[in-house]
């Protein structure tokens, strides 16, 4: 039983991320996806002036030379730099994580559809129903790189409320192990 309440609690965990992201990209999509960029941007920067301090460290205290740590500061720095100046690879990666997370998730749902149709389950057709949403939501976000970001807070607000009302919905009665 505990492994059920985990897995539900991780679920309306990351439908209400997703809720809040949505609201976020539907609402300032520039702003959010300069963010990330700069955040993501900044991290590799930070990694790449650690390791740059560590190769300086061992090679003044310890008269040892690390070229690894050397050559992967120089390539984090890089890379930070690239990221922070190249927005719209980022928005093309964000755009396809999010709408492949969609996607899975659909599927998953369609196989819990089924699953609990074989348990005979009156809210499986709402189940059914939802994953087709999620997975056309996916397939659209990930298909369309030139979509919006309004367009995918949007997606993500719809995928979000589904994953709670189907939270709401499902009997917390019945096995997960047997649903999969």
């Amino acid at each position: 039983m505990a492994k059920s309440v985990k897995k539900d609690t991780m679920s309306i965990i990351t439908a209400i991320l997703f809720l809040i992201i949505g609201v976020l990209l539907f609402s300032n999509p520039d702003g959010v996806i300069k963010f990330i960029s700069y955040v993501i941007g900044a991290l590799f920067i930070i990694t790449g002036i650690v390791k740059l301090f560590s190769y300086y460290r061992m090679s003044k205290k310890m008269n040892i030379t690390n070229n690894g740590d050397l050559i992967l500061g120089i390539i984090a720095i890089i890379i930070g730099f690239v990221v922070i100046i190249c927005l719209s690879a980022i928005a093309f990666i964000i755009n396809f994580a999010i709408g492949g997370w969609i996607l899975y998730s659909g599927i998953m749902k369609m196989m819990t559809a089924f699953s609990l149709k074989e348990f005979k389950v009156a809210s499986w057709t709402y189940v059914l129903i939802t994953s087709i949403v999620m997975i056309l939501c996916g397939l659209y976000v990930v298909i369309n790189f030139n979509t919006a970001y309004k367009i995918i807070g949007l997606v993500l607000i719809i995928y979000s409320i589904v994953e709670i009302i189907q939270y709401i919905v499902i009997p917390k009665n019945i096995n997960p192990d047997i649903i999969k």
